[in-house]
C-alpha cells in the first residue's frame, strides 16, 4: 500500500493538537506489515535520529528507512517496494521509520543512453528527456523548455584554466561552478577534443535533487577506451594517463598502474 502525503499532513496536524491537550502524545501509525513504494534516497547520518535512508514519493520524503536484514545501500536511488513495520522516530516530530524486512520489487529510475558521435554512454534519470540539436545533446525535464544538461565536443588539447581537477571514468577532467546560478561546467580531456558538460539547475525548487542526479550521471559516464589520450609516453607500452592517487584512477583493460610516486601513490598506465 502506497501512503499519500495527505496522510502525513493529517497525522502532523493531529499530533500538534494532541500535544497541546495531553502533552507528548504520539500520533498513531498503521500497525502490522506495511508495503511502501518510493525512491530510496540516502539520509544524513545521525547519532540520534533513526533511519539511514529516505523513502521519497513524488519528490517528497515520507518515511525514513532502516534495516538489519536488508542491505538498503544496494538499492540507493532506485524505485523500490519495501515491506516492513512502521515505528516512531527518536524525535516524535520527525518522520516515522520503516523497519524494512524485505524487498518486494525494484524498478530502475535511470535510462541508458549512447551519445553517437561523442563515443559516450551514460545513465540519466527517466524524468529527463534527450534530444540532439545543432550537434549537441540536450537533456530536459519533461514539460520544460530549457535544458538541464547540454553535452558536446570542442576541439582542443588543454582543459580550461581555473577549474577544480576531477576524474570522469578514470580520465582527467575539471569542474567550474558559478556559485550564483549553480551552473557547472565539466571538461573532460580526450584524444584531440574536450568533452563538455554544462549542467544548469537554475532556480528550480528541486535544484538540490537535480544536483544529486547530475552527480550520479557523472559517475555513470563510460568513455570508449580508444579515446583515451595516448600522447607522449614513458617507456614501451606506456600511456600518458595517470593512475592511482587519492582519486583512485584506474587504468583501462589490458593495462596496469605502474606506481612511480610512492608518497602520493601516483603512477602511469602500462600495458600488461
Amino acid at each position: 500500500m502506497r501512503h499519500s502525503v495527505l496522510f502525513f499532513i493529517t497525522v502532523l496536524i493531529s499530533s500538534s493538537l494532541l500535544s497541546g491537550c495531553k502533552g507528548n502524545v504520539l500520533p498513531p501509525l498503521p500497525s502490522g506489515d506495511q508495503t511502501v513504494t518510493g525512491i530510496l534516497r540516502p539520509a544524513e547520518l545521525s547519532a540520534v535520529r533513526r533511519g539511514s535512508f529516505f523513502i521519497n514519493q513524488d519528490g517528497i520524503n515520507v518515511y525514513y528507512a532502516e534495516s538489519s536484514l536488508v542491505n538498503l545501500r544496494a538499492y540507493e536511488n532506485k524505485q523500490v517496494t519495501l515491506r516492513g513495520v512502521l515505528e516512531h522516530n527518536t524525535d516524535p516530530e520527525d518522520l516515522p521509520v520503516l523497519v524494512v524486512e524485505s524487498i518486494v520489487d525494484v524498478e530502475e529510475t535511470v535510462e541508458d543512453y549512447t551519445l553517437s558521435g561523442l563515443n559516450v554512454s551514460l545513465q540519466a534519470p527517466r524524468s529527463w528527456e534527450m534530444l540532439k540539436r545543432e550537434g549537441k545533446f540536450q537533456f530536459r525535464i519533461k514539460d520544460e523548455e530549457d535544458p538541464i544538461l547540454v553535452i558536446w565536443n570542442e576541439q582542443g588539447e588543454l582543459l580550461p584554466d581555473g577549474g577544480v581537477p576531477i576524474v570522469v571514468d578514470a580520465t582527467r577532467a575539471s569542474r567550474m561552478i558559478d556559485e550564483l546560478s549553480g551552473t557547472q561546467l565539466i571538461s573532460v580531456k580526450r584524444n584531440g577534443v574536450i568533452l563538455m558538460l554544462r549542467f544548469s539547475p537554475g532556480d528550480r525548487i528541486n535544484a538540490d535533487r537535480l544536483r544529486e542526479e547530475f552527480m550520479t550521471l557523472l559517475k555513470s559516464i563510460d568513455l570508449q577506451v580508444e579515446d583515451i589520450d595516448t600522447g607522449p609516453s614513458i617507456g614501451t607500452g606506456s600511456l600518458s594517463t595517470p593512475c592511482g592517487g587519492t582519486a583512485g584512477i584506474l587504468c583501462p583493460a589490458g593495462y596496469f598502474c605502474d606506481v612511480q610516486d610512492f608518497e602520493d601513490n601516483i603512477g602511469k598506465c602500462r600495458k600488461i
